[in-house]
């Protein structure tokens, strides 16, 4: 399907039918600003419509804004939620931050949230309690396996996961996205050794995306890589970043002896093995010739960097080899990216001598798209999705070049399951979004659309709101 020639269709069902082939994502790219707008805003007043009448958390919120079935692009601002209050009041209705706790709860909450009607006979086939999270979570997924459930989580940092759910379909598109920006930004091919230090099992969101990305590119099972030697399950990392724990005596086994020990397994066992299995896979490649993707976050990066000094060796990677961070740095570290890119820069060069390509992804687990950054350092908005930036009353700002929290509606990424709309707790400089655009403030890479501006990202609230991927 050719997007540019339906830029006034209303049938959002031709972008959700899955038998109506390949998501047309990469016809986006080739579309004007204004084919765009007019897309992405006959996409989100039907994407809403259809999200009004089948979910009920949903059509509760925005019906007591004073909105219905029907509505207008000026009305787009009073259908955004904030991503926390969405995919965390399941701590507000249960009482607690622990759905193991209360499952049947858990469960009455998440269908409340989704677009799809659970069939609630199947309720009493969860257990009254569970030992942890991930166990209840594999749960949901095995008993409405039909359903094609996949739950991801954010890094749960705090303790106070954010949890969300895609079908299949939505998972398609989800992965379409990214396979998308990172083919353009990050131009991987399948002949690439893609080293992710990460963990090889894990809910998080941006771990889960990048590893089905390269997937989609093709890349032989042997030659996908990662390299951290353990699985990182939600009650694992809440525990080990040591900030909510059970009561009684779950809790305080959690305080006194698994968080000390899995802090001390962390640092002296952990963390060393997973440096030494990335330096080993990219000392073979180097010797291989062989491009490599080597990607992780800022913090496991500069660890790997480091190494190569201590060594006082340089990396020496074939031409099209490439670094990419994501995740952001959610714990105090003593380094600025602009450090860390230096320590890169000094212990990674291409074959022939030139510079290696470094270049941060930005993203959340709320979303189900990415902003990659290009050769300029800009963060470039897929052309699917619809972004703006927010002023203190939480009105749209309508200017070509805007400061203030990140809003985005995607219409396509969530498909018939939820409304992908929301306020982020992340504060940017946003160059062309919304109905804004200049053509003289287009990126210096040549790309058109919206980006944020290089160094403009600021993490308002990093524990409570945000779902990145730092911590694993």
């Amino acid at each position: 399907m050719n997007i540019a020639a339906n830029t006034t269709t209303h049938d959002l069902a031709v972008y959700w039918d899955d038998d109506a082939g390949e998501a047309p994502l990469a016809d986006f790219w080739q579309l004007t600003h204004g084919e765009r707008t007019a897309v992405l805003e006959n996409a989100i007043t039907e994407a809403h419509a259809w999200h009004y009448t089948h979910n009920p958390a949903y059509q509760r919120t925005v019906s007591a804004r004073g909105v219905g079935s029907e509505i207008t692009p000026a009305e787009f601002p009073l259908i955004l939620r904030q991503t926390a209050q969405t995919f965390k009041s399941y701590i507000d209705l249960l009482g607690t931050p622990f759905p193991q706790d209360k499952p049947v709860e858990f469960i009455t909450w998440l269908a409340d949230q989704l677009s799809i009607r659970l069939p609630t006979g199947r309720f009493s086939q969860f257990r009254p309690r569970y030992r942890t999270l991930e166990a209840l979570l594999s749960d949901l997924e095995r008993i409405y396996a039909d359903f094609g459930l996949e739950v991801i989580t954010s890094s749960g940092t705090s303790g106070r996961a954010t949890i969300m759910v895609r079908d299949q379909q939505a998972i398609e598109r989800t992965v379409d996205s990214f396979y998308q920006s990172f083919q353009r930004y990050l131009q991987m091919q399948a002949d690439h050794r893609a080293i992710f230090i990460m963990p090889p099992v894990t809910r998080i969101a941006m771990a889960r995306m990048a590893s089905f990305s390269v997937n989609r590119v093709g890349l032989a099972q042997d030659r996908i890589h990662y390299t951290i030697p353990y699985a990182a399950l939600p009650d694992q990392v809440r525990i080990r970043t040591g900030r909510t724990y059970r009561t009684g005596l779950n809790g305080f086994i959690e305080r006194r002896l698994l968080n000390p020990f899995m802090n001390w397994g962390f640092k002296n066992r952990v963390e060393p093995k997973t440096v030494q299995s990335t330096v080993d896979l990219l000392l073979l490649a180097e010797s291989a010739g062989e491009k490599v993707l080597l990607f992780g976050s800022w913090l496991q990066l500069h660890a790997v960097a480091l190494a190569f000094k201590a060594r006082d060796q340089r990396c020496r990677l074939a031409t099209g080899s490439l670094i990419g961070s994501g995740g952001g740095m959610k714990e105090m570290y003593p380094y600025s990216p602009a450090d860390i890119r230096r320590d890169l820069a000094e212990s990674f060069v291409l074959a022939d001598g030139a510079p290696i390509t470094i270049r941060d992804v930005y993203g959340m687990a709320e979303a189900n798209w990415a902003a990659m950054q290009c050769a300029q350092g800009s963060y470039h908005i897929p052309p699917w999705v619809y972004t703006v930036t927010l002023d203190d009353d939480g009105g749209f700002q309508n200017t070509v070049d805007a400061s203030g929290l990140l809003a985005f509606f995607d219409p396509f990424g969530g498909g018939r399951l939820l409304p992908s709309f929301f306020k982020s707790a992340d504060r940017m400089r946003l160059v062309n979004g919304g109905s804004g655009y200049g053509g003289t403030k287009s990126c210096p890479c040549g790309e058109s659309g919206a980006f944020i501006l290089n160094r403009s990202i600021q993490r308002v609230d990093l524990i409570d709101e945000a779902g990145c991927a730092a911590q694993v």
